[in-house]
């Protein structure tokens, strides 16, 4: 399976073009009546890394506007994050309103229940009816170890999923199956390290990767990141059943010259998850939520958003977004032709 790389140097539009192309995305994705581009809103706080960059986004709707009547954007809210306000904080909303996309929250929505492999869940009804394509932001995770393709479609079971954590990998192959993507655009021109998938560490890493694949994709990303993915277990676990990394080809899409090679520092728990991991269990245990979990789950979001504020997050976030060339896109701006 073939992974496609390309750098952004010449700009995030550029890139997304390029390994779009290298794709073949129009052979991926033929004409239809509307197409579903889902996104990463893992927080409702500025912090570049954390969600799919706008104008990677931008770039991906341009490049299939004329080939379908509608494209939405989709995502789902968290236990401890609104998708809604996420879409403004991130700067995807203005990408959403500047190109006349449509947004879809999950969360507010249909949803269809599913069975696979002895798994009862539910995913987004508008997966079932439209093709679907995945853009995620690449990051560390303290729990899958990295965060991209196949994480992406995390925010594809229902609003219980923070009851799946204790089966995580096979939670995520259930609905990796279930789900038919076209293609996954995978976000790189800025990655989070470090306490992932929230509050970690921006770094600026500067690339675009794609695939028709999400294994041989997320198979890639761990290499590029400097993890091994033999000791992934969502991978692992996906392995010839979401997709397959055998045969994997990495092809750097001209000017790039190799694919880049970084050594991301891995992800721990922060404090709400070591919380909720001592309440429920490890793997073995998986305790639902009870009638502790409602006060806790208001205090995790207070500890979320005191935290932001007292240790200067949003200063931080727009010194980097300052530094960077791609810093604009936070700000809700377009990116310069």
């Amino acid at each position: 399976m073939k992974v496609f790389y390309a750098s952004t140097a010449g700009g995030v539009r550029r890139a997304v073009f390029d390994v779009m192309d290298a794709m073949d995305w129009d052979v991926l994705l033929p004409p239809s009546g509307d197409v579903l581009i889902k996104v990463n809103l893992t927080w409702d706080f500025l912090r570049p890394g954390v969600c799919t960059g706008p104008w990677v986004l931008e770039a991906v709707a341009e490049r299939l506007s004329g080939r379908f009547s509608r494209i939405f954007v989709g995502e789902s809210s968290q236990i401890l994050v609104d998708a809604n306000r996420a879409l403004e904080t991130s700067g995807v909303g203005a990408v959403v309103e500047r190109r006349g996309l449509v947004w879809h929250n999950f969360s507010g929505n249909e949803w269809q229940t599913v069975e696979r492999d002895g798994l009862s869940f539910s995913i987004p009804a508008i997966c079932t009816r439209m093709p679907v394509v995945s853009v995620p932001v690449v990051k560390t995770h303290y729990r899958t170890t990295i965060s991209a393709a196949l994480k992406n479609l995390y925010g594809c079971l229902d609003d219980g999923r923070h009851n799946y954590h204790h089966r995580l990998a096979d939670y995520l192959t259930a609905v990796n199956e279930c789900i038919p993507v076209a293609f996954t655009l995978a976000d790189g021109t800025v990655s989070l390290e470090g306490d992932g998938p929230k509050p970690g560490i921006p770094v600026f890493t500067g690339f675009v990767a794609g695939s028709s694949d999400r294994v041989a994709l997320d198979t890639s990303l761990a290499r590029t990141m400097g993890f091994d993915p033999a000791g992934i277990e969502t991978i692992v676990r996906a392995e010839g059943r979401a997709g397959t990394s055998s045969g994997l080809e990495e092809i750097p899409v001209p000017p790039l010259e190799a694919v880049p090679r970084f050594r991301l520092k891995p992800a721990g728990p922060n404090f709400v998850a070591r919380v909720e991991k001592a309440l429920r269990g490890g793997r073995g245990g998986g305790r639902s939520d009870g009638p502790f979990m409602k006060p806790l789950r208001l205090g995790a979001r207070y500890w979320y958003r005191i935290a932001y504020h007292l240790r200067g997050q949003r200063r931080e976030a727009l010194r980097f977004i300052s530094r960077i060339p791609c810093g604009d896109q936070w700000l809700g701006r377009e990116e310069p032709r």
